[in-house]
């Protein structure tokens, strides 16, 4: 070790405090940065292979009902490599001791549930026999919820016959990775589950022999996609096609890619603020030290020490302080990775999601954090290694003080003498106050802007579920019904009101621009059902025309007054002009919205009623549910109660989990940013605050000097803070922003309170430790100064 070696150990012991809080910001950087890339990576890895292994498929259609033969047409397609064809059938379920509707979807499969396209993975037990009656394979995470075993019975109504259906086995599917009932915000495991039965079985049981009502497609490599879409299109048609769409379309999957843009946005947002405030902080500590060791670097040189071997010296103290920090940072991101996928793995459902960060994510948040850390260097670098030996080894020039501004106007606000003190020594160094005020208005800046999130889901289920909302079950059916279902349900006990309405899906054209979308139907006057949009604001149905959602009119580039044509995917595939009367930019997904009637007359099939929503006496639920199950058209039951409990249970598990860690972090920054300040203010004033001892000013009056200029400098960050989180909000909701959702930004004052508080309660404890040291100055030291 060389002379100057030993040197660089003595100094980040004896300034161990302040390395240390450099070290837990940068480790804060890496920890983000680890976790976020390595969760999005081992989660697009685990896809790949699991798309891969299984063969999940590229294309997709669905229709009403199709030969089996049609398979062997849809693969003579150019761009076709393979495709399959099966049976999805939707059914309900009935659990012992369950009154509430229970929903599954049964998709055939061949003798042992194998399959060309889509594979199933058996996890226990075995699969289906083809054309054994009511043997089946459920998925993993509804045996899970419901504490279903292979062997277990359960019964169920499929295509209005109901049937007993045998658990031969556990498993799960790609094209299920995320699986959601129709016309829900979140999954709900334990009211919807997947299921697999024989292919002869199924057909049996929907009178559907040798018919298909999907067909799935893998496509050649090179194949276009949208020709491909547009040829299967017109070969479904025929059969009640529904329009065929590709994987970015397919609900698992697209969920999934928005978890995965999400992931992406925290690492492109966190780790660039945690690595600009310890650029800041090295660039104030290292200065600091070669201006209190100038004289040395004078006699060092004058030794003949090269400037290069200084600067190396100096460059090497930033180096080990982030080399500090990138080693907690990274055991720090991999704990923090394998916590983010056990949370993943209970949503998304793997047979196998493992948290393997590669080296070169290690590889590369060290080298941001080292470049940072370098970057601060730079500025102390370059003065030791232009400092003149002559020049560094006689006292700096002293201060000039003159009476400024500051002073005019502490004197005629009435400051006292310790005041004063604080108020000039805040002007003598405004870039280093700056700096101080800005880090600590960063760290709650990003505490506000995380902490609004909760703020924002709120907003959105109390939109969604309570305004949007004021029916209590929503029953949909097989197929759509003309009116007399509604007055059927009507007459039941209980019932208090029931409102119609319909879903069509629909391709909308605007020029050379399509999109695949759904027209939700009601009647203009419906009390249970309303669009609000992100303000908050109820916007009711146009008289004629339809209203599009914000995101789907700016990508189709229409405007209100527009036309638009309208293709229905299904029935007699219609397609109509109509003209655009309004948009609403609303918080979920990408849809239209008309009248019933105008759905009625583009459907042209005198079938109204889609679904139906239900007000009733809570005090005849459990009749009312056990009727709607009994009846042989209804397809399943929503309770608008148990669905918000859900959406509630996770925002409280992923995003108060989340909240967490970024609290964590927030308080690293505004510890390594108050310390380091403080470290600095007591190295730089000691002689004076003992003075001051010696002088006879109290313990409490020569703290005052020194806390009372980082309380200052905090409470001007509050501010400063407020507005940057502001503007930082926004940008990560709109990072945060995707086709399926979009957060709105509405952040409540205690928000703000929270945030500020948290900071304060870091600042405080970080005051407290450094108050010892002043509280314990060396009165006798200070007297045999040679100043």
């Amino acid at each position: 070790m060389t002379s100057l070696d030993r040197k660089l150990a003595r100094d980040l012991w004896r300034m161990r405090g302040q390395a240390f809080a450099i070290a837990l910001v940068i480790a804060a950087a890496m920890s983000t940065f680890v976790m976020s890339l390595g969760v999005h990576r081992s989660l697009i890895e685990t896809r790949d292979a699991y798309y891969q292994r299984n063969h999940f498929a590229d294309v997709f259609a669905s229709m009403t009902r199709a030969p089996r033969s049609i398979v062997d047409r849809v693969r003579e397609l150019d761009g076709v490599a393979r495709a399959e064809g099966r049976i999805e059938q939707y059914a309900t379920l009935e659990m012992p001791g369950r009154t509430e509707a229970i929903r599954a979807v049964i998709n055939s499969v061949g003798d042992g549930g194998k399959s060309d396209l889509n594979q199933l993975v058996i996890l226990r037990g075995r699969g289906p026999g083809i054309d054994e009656s009511g043997e089946v394979v459920v998925d993993k995470a509804f045996a899970d919820a419901n504490g279903i075993v292979p062997g277990d019975e359960i019964d169920a109504v499929i295509y209005g016959n109901r049937d007993r259906l045998k658990i031969v086995g556990i498993g799960l599917a790609p094209d299920y990775i995320w699986a959601i009932a129709p016309g829900e915000l979140v999954p709900d495991e334990s009211r919807f589950g997947i299921l697999w039965m024989g292919q002869k079985a199924l057909e049996a049981a929907t009178n559907r022999t040798q018919a298909i009502t999907s067909i799935a497609v893998v496509l050649d490599r090179g194949a276009v996609e949208s020709e491909v879409i547009r040829r299967l299109d017109a070969l479904v048609e025929p059969y009640g096609g529904t329009g065929a769409y590709g994987r970015d379309d397919h609900p698992s999957n697209a969920f999934l890619d928005n978890e995965l843009m999400q992931l992406e946005a925290m690492t492109r947002v966190i780790p660039p603020i945690f690595l600009l405030v310890s650029t800041f902080l090295v660039y104030i500590v290292l200065g600091r030290l070669i201006r209190t060791e100038r004289q040395e670097i004078g006699l060092i040189k004058a030794f003949g020490y090269s400037s290069y071997a200084i600067g190396w010296h100096y460059l090497k103290f930033a180096l080990a302080v982030a080399a500090i920090g990138i080693a907690l940072g990274s055991l720090l991101g991999w704990w923090m990775g394998r916590e983010m996928t056990t949370l993943y793995g209970d949503y998304y459902r793997f047979p196998f999601l493992d948290y393997r960060v590669s080296a070169p994510v290690f590889v590369t948040g060290g080298a941001l954090a080292a470049g940072s850390a370098a970057l601060g260097a730079m500025g102390g670098v370059r003065t030791a290694v232009r400092l003149n030996p002559a020049v560094a080894m006689s006292p700096p020039q002293p201060p000039v003080y003159r009476v400024g501004m500051v002073e005019r106007v502490s004197r005629r606000a009435g400051f006292t003498s310790v005041g004063h003190m604080i108020v000039r020594h805040i002007a003598r160094w405004p870039g280093r106050s700056a700096v101080t005020t800005f880090g600590v208005a960063l760290s709650l800046a990003l505490l506000f802007s995380t902490v609004q999130f909760i703020d924002s889901s709120r907003i959105m289920l109390n939109d969604f579920f309570f305004r949007a909302q004021q029916q209590d079950l929503t029953v949909s059916f097989i197929e759509a019904r003309n009116e007399d279902v509604i007055y059927e349900l009507a007459a039941l006990p209980g019932v208090i009101a029931v409102e119609a309405t319909r879903t069509v899906p629909v391709r909308l054209v605007h020029g050379p621009r399509s999109e695949r979308a759904a027209i939700e139907g009601a009647a203009r006057d419906a009390t249970l059902t309303a669009r609000i949009d992100a303000d908050g604001r109820a916007v009711p149905l146009p008289v004629s025309g339809v209203m599009l959602s914000r995101l789907l009119a700016e990508r189709l580039d229409v405007r209100a007054g527009d036309e638009v044509e309208i293709e229905l995917l299904g029935g007699r595939r219609t397609k109509t002009l109509v003209p655009v009367t309004s948009t609403i930019d609303e918080l979920v997904g990408t849809r239209a919205y008309a009248e019933n009637a105008v759905v009625e007359r583009m459907a042209r099939d005198g079938a109204v009623v889609g679904a139906a929503q239900l007000k009733i006496d809570p005090a005849h639920r459990d009749d009312i549910i056990a009727h709607l199950n009994e009846m042989p058209i209804v397809l399943g039951v929503t309770e608008r109660v148990a669905a918000m409990r859900l959406f509630e249970a996770m925002i409280d598990r992923n995003i108060i989990t989340m909240i967490g860690f970024y609290v964590a972090f927030a308080s690293a920054i505004a510890v390594g940013v108050v310390y380091n300040s403080a470290r600095i203010l007591f190295s730089e004033r000691a002689h004076e605050l003992a003075t001051l001892r010696v002088l006879g000013y109290h313990k409490t009056e020569v703290a005052t000097v020194l806390l009372g200029e980082l309380a200052l400098l905090v409470v001007l960050a509050l501010p400063v803070g407020c507005f940057l989180g502001y503007w930082m909000a926004q940008l990560m909701t709109a990072m945060f922003s995707s086709d399926l959702f979009r957060l709105p930004f509405a952040p409540s004052r205690a928000t703000y309170g929270f945030a500020a508080v948290v900071i304060l309660i870091a600042a405080l404890l970080t005051a407290a430790v450094v108050i010892r040291r002043v509280t314990g100055l060396d009165m006798v030291r200070v007297l045999k100064s040679h100043e």
